[in-house]
């Protein structure tokens, strides 16, 4: 079983386990369920029906298609991927922009393995188990064992150990200390994750700001407004640390870091491929691919590694105008007095170096409206049906 830290930081997730003669990469079991989060809030108290099964099937249909090797190099070829190219290169003084495109697809997709996930229903089946060791995941016995149970298997990529990310104050002021990081052990999560937009609708379109923009010059800063579309992304570096998902610059990417400006253009790039590649996969369902979260770890050798590629809480996805991240429990949301608690939570935390900024916020989380639950669950549903079409009431 996980030690208390481990526990913390995995959350729902079983392991580590470490394979010897596989890797010495520690490795996780994940677990999807219905509970829900908005915009870093915490888990809502309302489960959500099926939602578990539903981000399951979304995650292992998407990295399933995403680590075949016909797929990437189909795409490879396509017209998205040539007008991906020539937005790229047409980025001013974008000569190393440009002759890494290329390089870079042909490394790409970058390193990531996998294990599986099971949905809340038989993760408990697996939890009796003491230890959970290599043999019930890899060997055909164990594997068949665990079908007898009732477990579904599905893709899901490695467990790199986080540490959290501690807050200090200077001067009176709250800082979000990284370097941390330095000192952790290969290979490790980059302390900030890459947001690629291909358009800005409302919502993101009035969170951006544009000191703090880490952008390829794909695009005037003027054309940074809901509407706008691009076909190479706009990328922003977050931080899921802060309280407010701070975006930081590419200067303090390098600070944090230690990483040279070319190695953190080639993870930029990797991101803008990998999130061009989803974008065209997802539209293959009928969706648009408004944005995508992308989180890194590096090797040693600072080769980097993809972690939780296509998470369904990190995309945000899009079709006839209508979107699909939890716009409707959002608006339940902003009207409650909650809403204002944790805004005030949070700037709080900013000021005086609390991390945990939900210790301020002593106002319970309010239950959904039954109504507005109802719309949210067939919002999922609907989602569900253009992956899966009719198979969505099966999953």
């Amino acid at each position: 079983m996980l030690d208390s830290f481990l526990r913390q930081v995995t959350k729902d997730s079983y392991g580590p386990i470490s394979f010897s003669e596989k890797t010495s990469i520690p490795s996780v079991v994940h677990k999807f369920n219905d509970g829900f989060s908005v915009l870093g809030w915490g888990r809502m108290p309302d489960p959500v029906s099926d939602r578990g099964r539903i981000a399951a099937g979304v995650f292992t249909l998407l990295n399933e298609t995403y680590r075949t090797a016909d797929a990437w190099k189909k795409f490879l070829r396509s017209p998205e991927a040539l007008s991906f190219r020539k937005a790229g290169s047409s980025i001013p003084q974008s000569g190393s922009v440009s002759a890494m495109l290329n390089g870079i697809s042909e490394r790409l997709p970058v390193r990531s393995n996998y294990l599986g996930v099971i949905d809340e229903k038989c993760f408990k089946a697996l939890d009796s188990k003491a230890p959970l060791r290599s043999e019930h995941l890899l060997s055909p016995e164990g594997l068949g064992g665990m079908l007898k149970e009732g477990a579904t298997l599905h893709p899901v990529c490695e467990f790199f150990q986080e540490e959290k990310v501690p807050s200090a104050t200077v001067m009176g002021r709250a800082v979000w200390d990284a370097s941390i990081w330095r000192s952790q052990a290969f290979p490790k999560v980059l302390p900030f994750q890459f947001l690629c937009h291909f358009t800005l609708n409302e919502s993101s379109a009035s969170e951006l700001k544009a000191s703090d923009l880490s952008i390829p010059k794909t695009a005037a800063l003027h054309t940074l407004q809901a509407g706008t579309s691009w076909d190479f992304p706009v990328i922003e570096l977050v931080l899921p640390q802060d309280p407010f998902r701070r975006r930081i610059g590419l200067s303090e990417a390098i600070w944090i870091t230690g990483l040279s400006a070319d190695k953190l253009q080639e993870l930029m790039l990797s991101a803008a491929w990998i999130a061009a590649f989803g974008r065209s996969v997802i539209r293959g369902f009928g969706l648009n691919l408004e944005s995508i979260e992308l989180k890194f770890a590096v090797q040693e050798t600072l080769e980097p590694v993809l972690v939780d590629a296509f998470c369904l809480d990190e995309m945000g996805l899009e079709t006839a105008g209508s979107r699909f991240q939890y716009e409707t429990a959002l608006e339940h949301y902003r009207k409650t007095s909650w809403h204002d608690a944790v805004i005030r939570a949070k700037t709080q935390a900013l000021h005086s170096g609390s991390s945990e900024w939900r210790r301020n916020c002593v106002e319970p989380v309010p239950l959904l409206d039954p109504r507005v639950k109802t719309k949210v669950e067939q919002e999922f549903q609907a989602l569900a049906g253009f992956f899966f079409g009719k198979m969505s009431n099966v999953l």
